[in-house]
């Protein structure tokens, strides 16, 4: 797929200023290196957004965005009127977190196919030296404004389509930030600068890992299970956050069975990569426990539906609050934990 637009917008912070500058933009040459480090970008966009997402629809229902019409718009007259209009948008959305960054629309066409490709990359500022050698030695520069590719706050979109007027609904994104502690950072990428939202919804995202857990516990060994339950009673913390199955198996150490227990209830692999927004209502509709604090000091646990079967309570004085608890199995693990 051919290039046939690469256009450039400086972007300044804006959020919540009156008198934010105006982006800054001028349309780049298609040949010379930074053609071909862009061209590059643009080809290797289809891999490296792999967050699939989708234009959110009016409050009214209706099947209108504003940038998706912004895209559209920008596509049928690739000039800086209408990229300013986006890069413009996206000023209006970043802080001083993010900071100073550049934004490029690469826009290709298959003629082939009659389809068309648009990547949206943000490179942020840095700072750094610049070492050159001529005829007299060396000489170097400190320079204020570098705009590099960064591995930890790169962001990018990309969008495939044939039809102006009913295509470009949903592409695919990537947020190098969007597993960081403070997703609010990322937020404004996908959420507010595209007004989008993930292709999975919390909820469905939500219930496939809550089942996920759950069934995995019925079978899995003690120690498996053991770990599954702590995984689940550590997930309701990431409630309102931006995860993935794996992400959450790596951050919390989940040993290979455990990873291969879960994985193996997923009805396919390439799922535990996929990016929604944790729903606490729906893992606790899906993936229950329930515990009981006594005020001797002791905590019984077990799976919701398995509750009453594992422990079998009488008691002794309602009034009071006074249940006495019991249990039978096999004892299959015992530890003593010191205190410090």
């Amino acid at each position: 797929m051919g290039i046939v637009s690469l256009s450039s917008f400086l972007i300044y912070p804006g959020k919540n200023l009156e008198d934010a500058p105006e982006a800054l933009g001028t349309l780049l040459p298609l040949e010379g290196n930074l053609y071909g480090m862009l061209s590059d970008v643009f080809d290797r966009s289809d891999r490296e957004c792999d967050i699939p997402i989708r234009f959110t629809i009016g409050e009214n229902g209706s099947q209108t965005n504003p940038v998706r019409n912004m895209l559209v718009d920008f596509i049928g007259d690739p000039g800086l009127p209408k990229g300013r209009a986006l890069a413009n948008r996206l000023r209006d959305f970043t802080t001083k977190v993010p900071g100073l960054g550049l934004l490029f629309l690469i826009l290709g066409r298959d003629e082939g196919r009659g389809e068309w490709k648009i990547a949206l990359s943000r490179f942020p500022a840095d700072r750094g030296i610049l070492a050159e050698a001529d005829e007299e030695g060396l000489r170097v520069e400190f320079i204020e404004r570098i705009f590099m590719k960064s591995r930890t706050a790169y962001k990018a979109a990309v969008y495939r389509g044939r039809s102006l007027e009913a295509g470009f609904w949903s592409g695919h994104a990537v947020d190098k930030q969007l597993n960081a502690p403070n997703y609010q950072v990322a937020h404004y990428w996908i959420h507010e600068f595209l007004a989008s939202d993930f292709k999975t919804t919390p909820k469905a995202g939500t219930k496939r890992f809550a089942v996920a857990m759950r069934e995995a516990t019925r079978d899995a060994p003690i120690e498996v299970q053991r770990e599954l339950i702590g995984l689940r009673l550590l997930a309701g913390g990431l409630s309102g956050q931006s995860v993935s199955i794996q992400g959450v198996m790596e951050d919390y150490a989940l040993s290979q069975e455990a990873r291969r227990a879960i994985t193996a209830q997923l009805p396919y692999e390439a799922l535990i990569t996929d990016q929604f927004v944790l729903d606490y209502e729906e893992l606790e509709r899906h993936a229950p426990f329930t515990t009981v604090e006594l005020n001797t000091g002791g905590v019984l646990l077990a799976p919701s539906d398995k509750f009453n079967e594992v422990f079998r309570r009488e008691a002794i004085d309602e009034a009071s609050n006074l249940y006495q608890f019991m249990a039978e199995g096999e004892i299959v693990d015992e530890r003593v934990r010191g205190r410090k």
